[in-house]
């Protein structure tokens, strides 16, 4: 039953969470958040824009089926530990999620600069949104013994490592030497245990 509601507050907080920020940012921006395709140069790019949407949506079409005890359950306590850590990695990617105030996209809009941010978790690692999708994604395995789910997990795995990469070579672009010591400092998923000297320094 835990799980069952668990999933079913997750089902319904995410479009919430999701809608109120995206509302935030237009009124903040004066245009849409939403930039999927307008960075995209080359296929890969232009086709992983194209289908990003549509994993975004399986991980709900999953959340439905668990909340509607539909899908196998790992025993206790197993599933009790991949329960705490889709709890921990929802709110830090939802926390993550307004600590980027006005620099917030989705997706990436070459003609638009945005704020660097390095407040709260950013302080330490510089994609801590989709360091808390990759929790989410282990604690997901944890729940659910299947191999749908587990598959799912390692395409949404190279799916967010291929999203930072890309948003890395444009702030790269964007910003210069400040990203390049921001960089050094921080840890892509993680933090960084020993800071780094800059690529670009002497």
């Amino acid at each position: 039953m835990i799980t069952r509601t668990f999933f079913g507050l997750l089902l319904v907080g995410f479009p919430v969470v999701l809608a109120i920020k995206i509302a935030a940012q237009r009124r903040a921006l004066g245009r849409s958040p939403v930039v999927l395709g307008r960075a995209g140069r080359g296929t890969l790019e232009r086709w992983f824009e194209r289908l990003a949407p549509f994993g975004l949506l399986f991980w709900p079409a999953v959340w439905l089926w668990i909340a509607l005890g539909l899908a196998p359950l790992r025993s206790v306590p197993l599933r009790h530990v991949g329960l705490a850590l889709l709890a921990a990695g929802a709110a830090l990617s939802a926390g993550s999620v307004f600590l980027m105030g006005r620099a917030w996209r989705i997706g990436i809009d070459p003609e638009q600069r945005t704020e660097l941010a390095d407040r709260g978790p950013y302080r330490w690692i510089r994609h801590p949104i989709y360091s808390g999708w990759l929790v989410m994604l282990v604690g997901h395995v944890l729940v659910v013994p299947h191999p749908v789910i587990d598959v799912a997990a390692i395409v949404t795995t190279a799916g967010v490592v291929f999203e930072a990469l890309r948003e890395e070579r444009h702030l790269s672009r964007t910003f210069g030497e400040r990203w390049a010591r921001y960089a050094s400092r921080t840890g892509r998923f993680a933090p960084r245990l020993r800071p780094q000297r800059p690529a670009n320094s002497a």
